[in-house]
């Protein structure tokens, strides 16, 4: 979280900066006049560049502009950064004000990223001012744009505080950077968004040697960066908490973080969980409403006239409902979830159901057998 931001700008950040704004703009001109009843959603935004930009150059440079320009940055909350993962929520309620702190910039420019086709991550970590690390977290972004990953930070380029007032004061010194420079005063918390084929570490970053890595320890970065954007939500959280554990971090600085994480981890395992769990109740329903109609026959004492076949057919397919839950049920309970569901009422009625279902299947035997006779 930039607590003050009065943007001291590194010699290259401001030359690179110049270097990208010429030939901007007309891009600039278009976004900056996007019309207000289409900036209400960022589908909206999205539909209107697209229509407006044939390029991911020019798109993302119009997102970057739309984004730094419209939203202001609130200094009511410039202590409040909760690294939640409700981003819809995050963009709904800065487009809806046209405030935000980091994390808001962040979703926004994301969102707008994804939805004009342009792959794009949220990166947290720390930020570095005057050679000193910041007290409190940062969200900034990531893009992948004529062919290669650059890093962009948005709420730095939107602004700055004074006496205690936000100024509006857009540049773009922070926009499409290379992940060599962008590293001198933005830290990630997980080192696969550093993009960097020997990544910093954090004595490194704290004290600006960001240049001086350890050239022995090679981080295949693209192949990692490919796989993760192909992984479900789980393996993803498991495999960041895995790199950040393993970055030397001090731990005051990434607990709250690791909390987040594993607070994530075990939601989806929970979720999984119940719906596991769902999935044995329903089974277990499919099949007593089998049993039950096999019921219901006997009472009309089995009439209308059924094939035996057909009967021993019912009885074969609840006793495959049956086997199919308590599967289930036996992976339900080698679950890691900390809060693990209580599967004894279930496992109980499967029971039940088993013993009710073979008692009905023998007296139709015998039945069937003095039928006959």
């Amino acid at each position: 979280m930039k607590t003050l931001i009065v943007l001291i700008c590194i010699t290259y950040c401001t030359i690179t900066a110049r270097g990208q704004g010429f030939g901007y703009m007309e891009t600039d001109r278009i976004a900056l006049n996007i019309p207000i009843e289409q900036t209400t959603t960022t589908h909206d935004i999205a539909q209107y560049i697209e229509r407006h930009f044939d390029s991911e150059s020019k798109r993302i440079r119009a997102i970057y502009t739309w984004v730094t320009n419209n939203i202001k940055y609130d200094r009511n909350s410039i202590h409040l950064v909760i690294l939640d993962e409700d981003r819809e929520e995050r963009v709904t309620y800065a487009l809806k004000r046209r405030k935000g702190v980091c994390e808001n910039f962040a979703a926004i420019f994301n969102d707008l990223c994804i939805k004009t086709g342009i792959a794009s991550f949220i990166i947290q970590g720390y930020t570095k001012q005057s050679g000193s690390i910041d007290k409190s977290p940062h969200v900034w972004c990531t893009a992948f744009t004529d062919g290669q990953w650059f890093m962009y930070d948005p709420t730095w380029d939107a602004g700055f505080i004074s006496n205690n007032q936000f100024i509006s004061k857009v540049q773009t010194n922070y926009f499409k950077i290379a992940p060599t420079n962008f590293i001198q005063n933005h830290f990630p918390f997980d080192p696969l968004f550093q993009f960097l084929d020997y990544p910093v570490g954090y004595k490194e970053f704290k004290t600006g040697n960001t240049r001086s890595v350890d050239k022995k320890i090679y981080f295949n970065y693209k192949d990692s960066i490919i796989k993760y954007g192909g992984s479900d939500s789980l393996t993803r959280y498991l495999s960041v908490l895995q790199r950040i554990s393993n970055n030397e971090w001090p731990f005051s600085l990434i607990d709250t973080r690791i909390k987040q994480i594993k607070l994530e981890i075990e939601l989806i395992y929970q979720d999984s969980d119940m719906n596991l769990y769902d999935s044995v109740v329903g089974t277990y329903n499919q099949a007593l409403g089998i049993l039950n109609k096999f019921i219901t026959y006997r009472n009309n004492q089995f009439v209308p006239l059924k094939n035996p076949i057909e009967i021993d057919a019912m009885f074969d397919l609840i006793t495959q409902k049956i086997a199919l839950a308590n599967q289930r049920l036996h992976e339900l309970n080698k679950s890691t979830a900390t809060l693990a569901l209580d599967t004894g009422d279930i496992a109980k009625k499967l029971s039940d159901l088993a013993f009710k279902a073979k008692e009905q299947r023998e007296f139709f035997e015998k039945h069937s057998r003095s039928s006959e006779l």
